[in-house]
């Protein structure tokens, strides 16, 4: 018998587990769009800028060229698939790793309802804050990302910064409110 609840209880955290992965992923989606939309307007960065910066410590030339077309004033859609869709892998894949901790934390502290929806915003400007001030420095140190990943939060500005991971964090938070 304890082997039977041994097993149920495994089973339900593999469940939660995979519900953070895809629910990470998801609520990163937005987010990302989000962060296009932003660098090709009021940042005149660049389109796919957001992901080859991501991208950018495997192959900085395409962001550099991404920066370089949007710095002569035209816009930029500079596209390069192979550095874009790593960019963007890497980026679902971080989103689902921090989905996992967030589905984790609100099912260890039984959250529901409406306190759901700002849990998940908190939550999202919580990661905005670890990433900006240890992890993205940190992984910079460590993979040879440079400046561009150490310094990506001031780069973007800390408001559009947080303001993507607030859209993450309410995506996150609006799974825990409508889940069955």
């Amino acid at each position: 018998m304890a082997q039977e609840g041994g097993t149920t209880r495994l089973a339900g955290l593999e469940r939660a587990i995979e519900t953070g992965m895809m629910t990470g992923m998801a609520a990163a989606v937005p987010m990302g769009i989000f962060a296009m939309i932003a660098s090709a307007s009021w940042q005149r960065a660049g389109f796919y800028t957001p992901m080859y910066r991501i991208a950018s410590v495997l192959d900085p030339l395409p962001l550099q060229a991404s920066l370089e077309e949007a710095a002569a004033g035209s816009p930029s859609f500079y596209f390069y698939p192979q550095p874009m869709f790593a960019g963007a892998a890497v980026h679902l894949a971080i989103g689902g790793f921090f989905g996992v901790l967030f589905v984790l934390l609100v099912r260890a502290l039984r959250v529901r309802g409406p306190v759901a929806l700002a849990a998940g915003v908190l939550y999202g400007l919580v990661v905005a804050a670890l990433m900006g001030l240890l992890l993205l420095p940190v992984a910079a140190d460590q993979l040879g990302g440079g400046r561009q990943i150490a310094e990506a939060a001031s780069i973007v500005g800390w408001p559009t910064f947080a303001a993507w991971h607030l859209l993450y964090g309410l995506g996150l938070g609006t799974w825990t409110l409508l889940r069955p």
